[in-house]
C-alpha cells in the first residue's frame, strides 16, 4: 500500500510540474524544477529526464544541472535523517546489520562508498541500493552530500545537452514522460499479478 501512496505521489508531482512547462514561463519552470528535482531520486519515485531535457531547451545546460544537483543534493539531506529515525524507531536496522550478506557487502561498500556513490548517481546503474546502504552504515553525511552533487551534475549537464542541441519537440517528451510513468505502475501491478496467482498456487 505505500508503494501505491509513493506512486501517487509522484504522479502528482510529476504532472504538477509538467503543467508549469506546459503553461509557465521560463523563470517559473526553473523554479518548479528546483523544487521538483529537491524531492526527486528520494523514495518518492520521479521521472526526471524529461524535465532535465525539456529545461536544457530554454537554459544553459551548466544551470540546468546546477539546479537539478542541488536539488538532489537537497532530497538526499531529508532522505538521510528520515530514513535514520525511521531505523531508530524499528527493528529494521539490527535485522540489516546482523544480516551476513549484508554484513559482507558493507564491509566492501564502506572501503569505496564515495567512489561507488558518485559512479551510480552519474551512470544508468541503479542508484537505491548504494545510497540507502550509505544510510544503513551511516556513512559520513558530508561526504554523501558531495558524492551526490559530483554524480548528479555531469549526469544532468549531459541530458540537459541533448536538449540544447536537439531542441526535441514538447509532443515527444510527454511520451517519454508517460512512459517513464508508466513503466513503475505497470513493474508493481506485475508482482502484485504474480504474487496473487502465487498465493492461489500455496492454496491449492
Amino acid at each position: 500500500m505505500r508503494k501505491w501512496i509513493l506512486t501517487a505521489i509522484g504522479i502528482s508531482l510529476s504532472l504538477a510540474l509538467g503543467y508549469v512547462f506546459l503553461e509557465g514561463n521560463p523563470y517559473s519552470q526553473l523554479i518548479g524544477f528546483f523544487g521538483f528535482m529537491s524531492v526527486a531520486c528520494t523514495l518518492i519515485p520521479l521521472p526526471t529526464p524529461p524535465y532535465v531535457i525539456a529545461l536544457g531547451k530554454v537554459f544553459h545546460p551548466g544551470i540546468v544541472a546546477l539546479a537539478g544537483a542541488v536539488g538532489n543534493v537537497i532530497a538526499a539531506f531529508v532522505e538521510y535523517q528520515l530514513l535514520l529515525w525511521i531505523f531508530s524507531k524499528t527493528e529494521l536496522q539490527h535485522r540489516v546489520e546482523t544480516n551476513l550478506i549484508f554484513q559482507r557487502f558493507s564491509y566492501y561498500f564502506r572501503r569505496m562508498a564515495f567512489v561507488c556513490l558518485v559512479f551510480t548517481g552519474f551512470t544508468p546503474i541503479p542508484f537505491e541500493p548504494f545510497r540507502f546502504a550509505a544510510i544503513l552504515i551511516r556513512y559520513n553525511l558530508p561526504l554523501y552530500l558531495l558524492a551526490v552533487l559530483l554524480g548528479r551534475f555531469p549526469r544532468y549537464y549531459l541530458i540537459a545537452l541533448i536538449g540544447e542541441q536537439f531542441q526535441i519537440p514538447t509532443r515527444y517528451l510527454i511520451i517519454l514522460l508517460i512512459v517513464s510513468l508508466a513503466i513503475p505502475l505497470i513493474g508493481m501491478l506485475i508482482k502484485r499479478r504474480t504474487s496473487v496467482d502465487n498465493e492461489k498456487m500455496e492454496h491449492r
